[in-house]
């Protein structure tokens, strides 16, 4: 998300936002993000098809797991996917995919996990959309990233809409960032703007293991649209509160270089 201040004057509409909202889950304590790259030859709609049956079938047979897919329409990737699975805790996570020895750095999905993932290959037809990288042909290029502060979110929830920044953080400066993000930029900026939530991420697992990002979500893609008309641009009634925030919450100064964002909305 592009944090710009630009002023551009929208009137907000509830037509549809309530609907999403209320079907919005609540945010996992981690969160497992996973970048999705369809093959040339793939049928997007091939893939979304299969998506929503798995989707389904990985929310109704394992329980404290949400997954969900969901494609970028501004930023870095915008028109590439990625894939979501909101874990309630860390312990859950940790409950499908315990690591089985010292060397073992991303898990092995236990009995209950793979029978469910049999079971979606059955329904369809394991056929693969997606490209990925060859160091990453086990894994998947993904990581798992821990809620910072996760007790202190009053009833969170991952919206219909996510825009996600990736940090590169100064050398040092690890924990006065933590500190920063849990006991100063949270609290200030939550519930001060309705259908947007701030959150801060570390990595725990995957690519970005160590590192850290800033999760902005929104109830909806028209909740965004209100709040942020263009990439570059700010609504004019929230314009200068919103500028008076980001004084508070401004992270530039723990960053080595200026993050990149991607805004992706849900699709299933």
């Amino acid at each position: 998300m592009v944090i710009a201040f630009t002023v551009i004057s929208c009137s907000q509409s509830d037509s549809g936002t309530q609907s999403s909202h209320s079907e919005n889950p609540a945010l996992g304590e981690l969160i497992a993000y996973r970048k999705i790259t369809l093959l040339s030859h793939s049928k997007e709609s091939k893939y979304l098809q299969q998506t929503m049956t798995s989707n389904k079938m990985w929310n109704k047979n394992l329980s404290g797991l949400h997954s969900a897919t969901f494609k970028g329409d501004r930023g870095e990737r915008a028109g590439q996917f990625c894939g979501i699975w909101m874990f309630e805790s860390v312990e859950k996570r940790d409950d499908y995919f315990p690591l089985t020895n010292k060397d073992d750095e991303h898990g092995t999905g236990v009995e209950e996990f793979s029978n469910v993932a049999t079971m979606i290959n059955n329904t369809t037809g394991n056929i693969n959309y997606t490209y990925v990288p060859q160091e990453f042909q086990e894994t998947g290029v993904y990581t798992d990233y821990v809620v910072l502060g996760f007790d202190q979110l009053k009833n969170p929830t991952l919206g219909g809409l996510f825009a996600l920044r990736e940090y590169e953080i100064k050398p040092g400066m690890e924990a006065e960032f933590e500190e920063f993000c849990v006991n100063t930029s949270v609290p200030a900026f939550q519930k001060n703007f309705p259908g947007m939530e701030l959150y801060y991420v570390k990595g725990d697992r995957g690519a970005r293991k160590g590192k850290y990002a800033e999760i902005l979500s929104f109830e909806s893609v028209e909740k965004r649209d209100y709040y942020f008309p263009t990439h570059d641009s700010t609504n004019a009634e929230i314009a200068d509160e919103f500028s008076k925030m980001f004084e508070t919450t401004n992270v530039n100064k723990f960053l080595t270089e200026p993050a990149s964002y991607t805004d992706y909305f849900k699709v299933n």
